[in-house]
């Protein structure tokens, strides 16, 4: 019964937030996903009004993060983390859940699992990439446009690619980046 509550709640939000100009109104947006059971938004973050967000079991937003246009935030029995001063770029697809697989059953897709998702502060997603359950995306991180990270991306990287991989690290000492590339 909960569960149908929030997610009709959510359904208000989402119905609501269209009609919205889409970089406006930030405070009483977050003011709305606040009344969703599970949700705290800080009141500081902005989240543009084409968001959508489905069948998560808690969003925490944190301060000055910014979610972009037509992002996706979805997934089950999870938790999706967006900590403060995160930028997450248009068409970003965050999917906590997913199915196990199951070849005897009568679809290949067998019972649904979620696992969270955590963006540490600071960090850039890059437009169009996804963003899969599971995956801690490090503190100052950069995700390349149109990856898709299935893997954890350590603190100070720039990571890219379908599947996603580290390809450099901010080395805090000198102020330089430092190839990860082998060759």
């Amino acid at each position: 019964m909960f569960t149908r509550f929030r997610t009709f709640l959510l359904f208000i939000v989402n119905s609501l937030n269209t009609l919205i100009p889409p970089t406006r109104a930030y405070r009483f947006k977050a003011l709305m996903y606040n009344a969703v059971p599970g949700f705290d938004v800080s009141r500081t973050s902005r989240i543009v009004s084409s968001v959508r967000i489905w069948g998560i079991k808690r969003l925490v937003v944190g301060s000055d993060a910014f979610v972009g246009h037509e992002t996706l935030i979805t997934g089950g029995d999870a938790v999706v983390r967006i900590e403060a001063c995160v930028d997450i770029a248009p068409r970003v697809c965050l999917v906590a859940g997913s199915h196990v697989l199951d070849m005897c059953g009568i679809r290949s897709a067998g019972p649904a699992i979620s696992n969270d998702i955590v963006i540490e502060e600071g960090a850039w997603i890059g437009t169009n990439s996804t963003i899969l359950g599971g995956v801690r995306i490090g503190k100052h991180s950069v995700i390349g446009a149109g990856s898709m990270v299935n893997r954890d991306i350590p603190p100070y990287s720039l990571a890219v690619g379908i599947p996603c991989r580290v390809i450099k690290r901010w080395d805090l000492a000198t102020g330089c980046w430092k190839s990860q590339l082998n060759g």
